[in-house]
């Protein structure tokens, strides 16, 4: 009979013994809450991506793997501040798909995974359609984009085409405000203009005398605005190409860079498709 005791309370404690493991086990698990990551509106936008992570038994590493289109994952190492953890996925082009998910190991080295989280970068639209080309002069070799809407817009991956051929100015990281103008100058003139941000210097001449077509472009590739002069007379305009209080394209004699329009009273618009 005693030996039958000895047997009955060895089981208990083994039990209990491993019930407490088991415990162990579950109480030192991470756990991943607050998942949250920035927007990629642009390519040249990275996203960061933060969570809190915890464990009773402390936590050892935690990392978030990404992948972009379905393709291999890549593990970023993610640093902490309080329970809060950082990672960084690097900006990737517009239209991209980008899957990601983390990884967090106790200090008694149990492993927790989240959820897996997408995104597309671009899906968050900017709206671009208050933007205009409002004056070209290619006498002072200008080029004026004026914010119509009442909304300041981003700027960054807008760029500027001449001729169908190439880019000759790419935005840089900066905002446009509601109702403001924003002035570029062509590089034939840069040493005319010493303080001027080299940043709002576009790459190429720009003439009065002949036909050309300036394009201002999202991040897309897609036309915001297009002057598209098909049908010069021949001969220097004096002055610019400017949009009258009416939209039209007209010449104005007056050139008023980086301010209101004077409205011309010559229209160009048979000279444009």
């Amino acid at each position: 009979m005693k030996r039958i005791f000895a047997i009955a309370a060895a089981a208990v404690a083994l039990a209990a013994s491993l019930s407490s493991c088991v415990q162990d086990k579950v109480y030192g698990l991470p756990t991943i809450t607050g998942i949250n990551n920035t927007v990629a509106v642009l390519a040249s936008d990275e996203v960061v991506v933060t969570a809190t992570v915890t464990s009773l038994t402390g936590i050892s590493s935690v990392n978030l793997l990404w992948a972009a289109d379905g393709g291999a994952w890549t593990p970023v190492a993610m640093t902490a501040t309080g329970d809060v953890w950082s990672g960084v996925i690097p900006a990737q082009p517009v239209d991209t798909e980008v899957s990601y998910y983390i990884e967090a190991e106790s200090e008694g080295g149990e492993t927790a995974v989240s959820v897996t989280i997408s995104y597309v970068v671009g899906a968050e639209v900017i709206d671009y359609s208050g933007l205009r080309l409002n004056e070209l002069n290619g006498n002072d070799k200008f080029i004026e984009i004026y914010n119509t809407s009442g909304e300041d817009i981003p700027l960054s991956g807008l760029c500027i085409w001449k001729d169908s051929e190439k880019s000759v100015w790419d935005a840089p990281q900066l905002t446009l405000k509601a109702g403001e103008f924003l002035l570029l100058y062509s590089e034939d003139v840069q040493a005319d203009h010493p303080d001027w941000d080299a940043a709002l210097i576009f790459s190429s001449g720009l003439s009065a005398k002949k036909n050309v077509r300036i394009e201002l472009r999202d991040p897309k590739g897609s036309d915001i605005d297009d002057f598209n002069c098909t049908k010069h007379p021949g001969g220097e305009v004096e002055g610019s190409y400017g949009r009258n209080a009416d939209g039209g394209w007209y010449i104005q004699t007056t050139a008023t860079p980086g301010a209101a329009n004077v409205d011309g009273t010559e229209s160009v618009e048979g000279w444009l498709e």
